[in-house]
């Protein structure tokens, strides 16, 4: 049943009912697809078609190089939906049940709201702009990605222009609250370390676009005398990227530290701009114990998930409010990937690649 916007005549409002779907389907999706994940390689970067080790994709769907599209330039358009539907979601303020004004800059939604700009002004431009190559893609993964930030802007901006979100975060003393301090920290913490790792990669990406176009030089000017060089060269561009081991702060550990950071990063500014969706009680060891355990007992439950299924979107997950919605996705989507990239380095590289490192968490995972 369509809800009533109490304060409009009006039987159904559109954008809160695209809210609730959203937030419902970005969660449950984010999961479906990180089981599929693990049984297939998303179709970009070194598992593109024409990049993978074997030269095409296992699904067949996937070879197709009228799909293909050049990987900066994808990256860059999919990325930048985010942010423009996180800014239309501000000043449409979809939750809200009349026009409210934009926060302060200097308020606590305006530094969150800064934050968030931030990341996605580096990781759509800033980033993309300064490599010097990347691995085509499958256009159905800029095409995913899109639809994945279109309803995650949406939410996310709608979350902090809301009514909830203002009396969370209004007024100076949501400054003092511990989990926004703690949260803002985080939040710098995994920003500058995806930073810090990414120009490591982006190292790697310039001195191996520097090698590729020396081998083609030498093939040029010698071309009379290395007729087979040439052949291997040739073979070498046609296959796509040249690949290194990365090394160097936590790569000495973990083969995705850019992946890591990003979750330190999204987790902190979820802890700064809502509560945390599952009540805990720590007043002591054993009544915290018990109430993780409670938790973990209720999403394990079979009945859960098919309650979640069948249940309204705007009943969904009533505690579960979009900046830990993101959280819980960004780690469904990207811990396959980075598991598969691990299975892959390890493939490559041999016995070369370090032996104790993990795929994406310190010493566990």
């Amino acid at each position: 049943m369509a809800r009533r916007d109490p304060m409009k005549l009006k039987t159904t409002n559109v954008p809160l009912e695209l809210y609730d779907f959203a937030r419902k389907w970005l969660t449950l999706l984010s999961l479906a697809i990180m089981l599929v994940l693990f049984l297939i390689n998303a179709p970009f970067g070194r598992f593109a078609g024409n990049n993978h080790r074997r030269g095409r994709h296992p699904v067949g769907l996937f070879n197709s190089s009228l799909f293909l599209v050049d990987g900066i330039r994808s990256w860059i358009v999919m990325e930048m939906v985010a942010p423009l539907t996180f800014i239309y979601a501000l000043f449409k303020s979809p939750l809200s049940f009349y026009k409210v004004p934009l926060p302060d800059a200097f308020s606590p939604q305006g530094v969150l709201i800064i934050l968030f700009l931030i990341h996605y002004a580096n990781r759509a431009l800033i980033n993309p702009l300064r490599t010097p190559s990347r691995s085509t893609s499958h256009l159905i993964v800029p095409l995913a990605g899109i639809i994945f930030n279109l309803a995650n802007g949406y939410i996310m901006g709608s979350y902090l222009s809301s009514p909830y979100g203002r009396i969370y975060l209004g007024g100076q003393w949501a400054f003092e609250r511990t989990s926004f301090r703690v949260g803002v920290l985080l939040w710098l913490v995994g920003f500058v370390g995806n930073v810090a790792h990414d120009e490591i990669l982006l190292q790697l990406r310039r001195r191996a676009a520097e090698r590729k176009a020396k081998d083609e030089k030498e093939v040029e000017d010698d071309d009379s005398k290395n007729k087979e060089k040439e052949a291997t060269v040739t073979k070498k561009a046609a296959a796509g990227e040249y690949y290194g081991i990365p090394s160097g702060l936590l790569y000495e550990f973990i083969s995705y530290p850019n992946y890591f950071c990003e979750w330190i990063e999204w987790t902190g500014f979820a802890l700064a701009a809502a509560p945390f969706p599952i009540p805990i009680d720590a007043s002591s060891v054993s009544t915290f114990q018990s109430s993780i355990l409670s938790a973990l007992r209720t999403i394990a439950s079979p009945w859960t998930w098919k309650n979640a299924l069948l249940t309204p979107p705007y009943a969904f997950a009533p505690t579960l409010p979009p900046p830990w919605v993101f959280v819980l996705a960004e780690i469904a989507l990207m811990l396959p990937r980075a598991y598969k990239g691990h299975l892959w380095y390890k493939e490559r590289f041999g016995e070369r690649y370090p032996k104790g490192r993990k795929a994406v968490i310190p010493f566990v995972f």
